[in-house]
């Protein structure tokens, strides 16, 4: 067996994907989720687009090229996949979800060179950013009703800002738990990880969004998780963040006030790189708790507890607030369409969105 990636063009009207909708689409794993999801081959088939007969003979072929069945046969029972039909889902499911950021930057660069072929004016914006939900909303809506084209990379919080230090970007995302000044207090993880990259003066913040983050867990929650110090329970397998990623950095900073040592629990040495892969990881059972958002939790049906609010922010350099390309940012953000849709990503907000802060007044370690 052998894979080869293709890509395809999309109208505007439809190249907006839903939240946490994940690039490199297969018919098969379409559905193999279908079938999952409604219990029915024939419901699939009809969600999908497809005759019953089609898309009962696509899976044949597929079963007679893996030479296994993906289904399970149970007469008269709801129509559900193999063990080898789930084992060959989940795997996509995980694989795709760790490489996202990876998949959405190169269908991101393949778009801006053809963009830029079809329409050279239009305005480019680089970016780096810790990795969101919403962002490529934000950058899909730009590009099908401004002249601005967002040309992101998806890289921890950290790095994001360095990339904005040394020029090879104007916008940088990042996120902050502000709610909390003993996250960001002077001296803090995120202190000393994102603190020394904002400059007083030349840097500004644009609100993007606010979002939840907390415990992933499995559906029902089984084990009865209700914050950190539960996981250092038996029985309790943890998957964390990258380190470097701003979502690590709050992690360890709350077990640090907690007082609780990352020793002490299972998996904490487990990583993956997006809040989708985690989710994944849960969701297909090689951990049973993960730390990250809960629109990530929800995209795989998983329960959330929910621990913090935090802001996601786009830091730039204060100079640049006066461009064309970033006056253009600041009014969407501001704007109903906008807030239509982060009101679609579960736990996220957008009260004061495009709204221009400095640094002093905003982060704790200045006050």
């Amino acid at each position: 067996m052998s894979i080869k990636l293709n890509y395809s063009f999309f109208s505007e009207a439809s190249s907006s994907a839903p939240y946490g909708e994940i690039q490199l689409q297969n018919p098969l794993f379409a559905m193999l989720s279908a079938i999952r999801d409604q219990g029915s081959i024939g419901k699939a088939a009809g969600i999908l687009g497809f005759s019953y007969r089609y898309l009962w003979g696509f899976l044949k072929k597929q079963e007679a090229f893996f030479g296994q069945s993906l289904l399970a046969s149970s007469q008269g029972q709801a129509a559900r996949l193999s063990d080898f039909g789930e084992r060959l889902f989940w795997a996509e499911k995980k694989m795709l979800a760790r490489h996202l950021p990876e998949a959405e930057r190169l269908a991101a660069k393949l778009d801006r060179e053809l963009q830029l072929a079809v329409n050279p004016d239009l305005l480019l914006l680089p970016a780096f950013a810790s990795h969101d939900l919403l962002f490529p909303a934000l950058r899909d809506y730009l590009q099908r009703h401004t002249q601005v084209l967002l040309d992101v990379d998806y890289v921890g919080s950290s790095r994001a800002l360095e990339k904005l230090d040394d020029g090879t970007c104007l916008l940088a995302g990042i996120h902050l738990p502000l709610d909390d000044d003993r996250l960001c207090r002077r001296g803090s993880l995120i202190h000393r990880g994102i603190g020394r990259h904002l400059r007083l003066g030349e840097n500004k913040l644009i609100r993007f969004a606010t979002r939840e983050q907390g415990l992933m867990v499995a559906s029902g929650n089984p084990l009865g998780l209700t914050g950190l110090p539960d996981l250092g329970r038996d029985g309790v397998v943890f998957v964390n963040r990258a380190e470097g990623s701003g979502t690590r950095l709050l992690l360890d900073e709350l077990l640090l006030l907690e007082g609780i040592s990352p020793q002490d629990i299972a998996g904490y040495a487990a990583e993956e790189p997006t809040h989708l892969s985690v989710a994944a990881s849960v969701a297909a059972g090689n951990a049973n708790c993960s730390f990250g958002l809960r629109a990530a939790a929800e995209c795989f049906g998983l329960d959330f507890v929910p621990l913090l609010g935090e802001q996601y922010f786009l830091a730039c350099g204060k100079a640049s607030l006066e461009t064309a390309a970033m006056r253009t940012v600041i009014d969407v953000l501001r704007g109903a369409d906008f807030r239509r849709l982060a009101a679609a990503v579960p736990g996220y907000g957008t009260k004061d969105s495009g709204e221009i802060v400095s640094l002093r007044r905003t982060l704790p370690w200045y006050k």
